[in-house]
């Protein structure tokens, strides 16, 4: 077996490599390659079924079954109790099923998703050594940083599934007279100790904030409201006293204004500018001190401080990777590690990832929505440049999300050649992809998907519903819905930042239509996962149910990014679903009636 090369990412780079993940998925594959030492076609492979626990004396063990490609398993990779944590909310927020693939792409993407993220994070923060960042390098990075732990080379080897133990030997630094001795002294034949030393102890106050954070993300799975997500975050942190205080603040349009707080009777009075909050705000990382007392950063918190009981604070960004919702802050009478840094930074992308899910959902189960009309004249919206450039009209037909922050459009073209206008559209960095779905003669229906600058996608990327676009040669017209509880002002004050000549013309709550009964739209989105509605969703809009199909399964499933088999399992599920939904309504037969298979 071919020794691998010895270069792997500092642990200073991995953390910042993860911080710059943006999704879920994207921060489940970089664990998987450089926490658990899985290769890009072992990561494709994966299932929820995989995971396994042992009973050891310590507690419980987890481990992932890898499978080779003929579905045998191949050995059994050990699974950091954090990463199962992650993986099992993964799972449960996406809605995967035991038997399907957690990362549903093909192993060459998994390497690009790695490459992309590295990208990304040496963009922000300047490491070069992130521009060589892959799954090759992660899987290094696992193998040193086990064998430095001391875990046994032969235990190394069976997980990571290197044959032979000389296959390590790049990944260990030669051994000196000190690292000998060090290894000879807890035998037999080392000479006996003068004194008795304590075993190392473990870290306790690591071993709370785990256990407290992992509380977190299982009492977050029924939250349905962003005030729900921020009462019950403060309240699980503070119950098991791992922190003796916690408080959340939203932050919009450039202000903060503080939500919930435990752990003292009053809130922190604090702003968005300067501080320790401005501070985390402005650089999207973690901001802490184990002197409250002495760090002119965190001086607002000195009464709440010593109301409450602690010395150490830290704040933590909340956001999903699109949009920052606000910030979490956390008082302890301890100190932080880095290690423990790190976990309250995944907490805050937890957090914000919930609030997004919980949002959408409010979205459409609503009665009653703000419906928001923008118009804008300029050409740095994707949809404007386009019906300027080739004095065309495109109307939107349908939406849904995309691969990676992507957004698949179906839309309406007429008035200009469709060659011509998907020939400019592909030469746009804005347009990873489009294609021609059906020509109707006078206009032809055209699938898009955008990732650049666009006004509908901004909306969108701030939680709107977009329901109308309209682009003419003069302007372009998009009607969103969002919540009632929006902060309107801020979001526009977001959208003008990326187009400036945008102005919002209209502005009313409205009902959402009545022959779509709350009863029955709760019903289908309590059933769907994410990924079956958007694939549901795609399939509907690209004529895939018509007679004469407006496009292949092969050509949907290249679309929305995963394969042909995957999506026929998301229409047959979904399909099921929805008829489940359609027929309990009417009386028919309940959920529990109808197979899976």
């Amino acid at each position: 077996m071919a020794v691998e090369s010895t270069e792997s990412l500092p642990a200073d780079s991995y953390r910042r490599l993860r911080r710059a993940t943006e999704t879920h998925r994207e921060e489940l594959v970089v664990r998987l390659a450089g926490e658990v030492g899985l290769r890009p076609a072992e990561i494709a492979r994966v299932r929820p079924a995989d995971v396994t626990s042992h009973e050891h004396e310590d507690g419980d063990h987890y481990f992932l079954q890898v499978r080779d490609e003929d579905g045998d398993v191949a050995r059994e990779a050990y699974l950091p109790a954090d990463v199962e944590h992650d993986l099992r909310q993964y799972v449960r927020t996406v809605g995967v099923d035991d038997d399907e693939r957690l990362v549903d792409v093909s192993p060459r993407r998994v390497q690009m998703v790695v490459s992309e993220v590295g990208d990304r994070a040496a963009d922000r923060t300047g490491d070069r050594a992130l521009r060589d960042a892959s799954t090759r390098t992660l899987r290094r990075r696992f193998a040193r940083e086990v064998l430095a732990e001391g875990v046994d080379p032969r235990a190394v080897a069976a997980v990571g599934g290197w044959e032979r133990l000389a296959s390590l030997d790049p990944f260990v630094d030669h051994a000196d007279r000190a690292d000998v001795a060090a290894a000879f002294a807890d035998t037999d034949l080392a000479p006996a100790r003068q004194t008795e030393e304590p075993a190392p102890a473990r870290d306790a106050r690591f071993d709370a904030a785990f256990d407290s954070v992992r509380a977190v993300g299982d009492a977050l799975a029924d939250v349905s409201t962003r005030d729900g997500v921020e009462r019950r975050t403060c309240e699980t942190l503070v119950e098991d006293d791992a922190y003796a205080f916690a408080w959340t603040a939203r932050y919009s349009g450039g202000t903060l204004r503080a939500e919930t707080h435990v752990g003292a009777d009053a809130a922190l009075d604090v702003t968005a500018e300067g501080g320790a909050v401005g501070e985390a705000l402005s650089t999207g990382s973690v901001h802490a001190t184990d002197d409250v007392s002495d760090d002119a950063a965190f001086a607002d918190w000195r009464a709440v401080a010593d109301a409450a009981g602690f010395d150490a604070a830290a704040v933590v960004p909340v956001d999903d990777g699109e949009t920052t919702y606000g910030v979490l802050g956390v008082g302890v009478d301890g100190e932080f590690s880095d290690r423990e840094r790190d976990l309250l930074a995944d907490l805050g992308r937890r957090v914000g990832r919930t609030v997004t899910v919980v949002q959408q959902r409010q979205l459409l189960l609503a009665d009653t929505v703000l419906e928001l009309a923008f118009e804008t004249t300029g050409e740095r919206s994707l949809f404007a440049a386009a019906a300027a450039e080739h004095g065309c009209t495109f109307e939107l037909d349908g939406v849904v999300p995309g691969e990676e922050h992507s957004l698949l459009y179906f839309v309406r073209l007429s008035g200009a050649p469709t060659e011509a206008v998907l020939s400019w559209a592909e030469d746009r960095p804005a347009v990873a992809d489009g294609r021609l779905v059906r020509d109707y003669g006078d206009e032809s229906l055209l699938e898009l998907a955008v990732s650049g600058p666009d006004l509908a996608k901004a909306l969108t990327d701030h939680g709107a519903s977009v329901r109308e676009l309209e682009a003419t040669p003069s302007e372009q017209r998009v009607v969103a819905d969002v919540t009632t509880d929006t902060d309107v002002r801020a979001l526009v004050a977001d959208v003008s930042d990326a187009f400036p000549d945008v102005e919002l013309v209209s502005k009313r709550e409205r009902d959402q239509p009545d022959e779509t009964s709350p009863a029955f739209r709760a019903s289908l989105h309590e059933s769907l996962t994410d990924k079956q509605a958007s694939v549901l969703r795609a399939a509907y809009h690209a004529g895939y149910f018509e007679w004469p199909r407006g496009s292949t399964a092969e050509e949907l499933a290249d679309a929305i990014g995963i394969t042909s088999p995957t999506l026929h399992n998301h229409l047959r599920r979904a399909q099921q679903k929805l008829l489940t939904a359609f027929f309990s309504e009417d009386g028919g037969r309940t959920d529990a009636e109808w197979p899976e298979n």
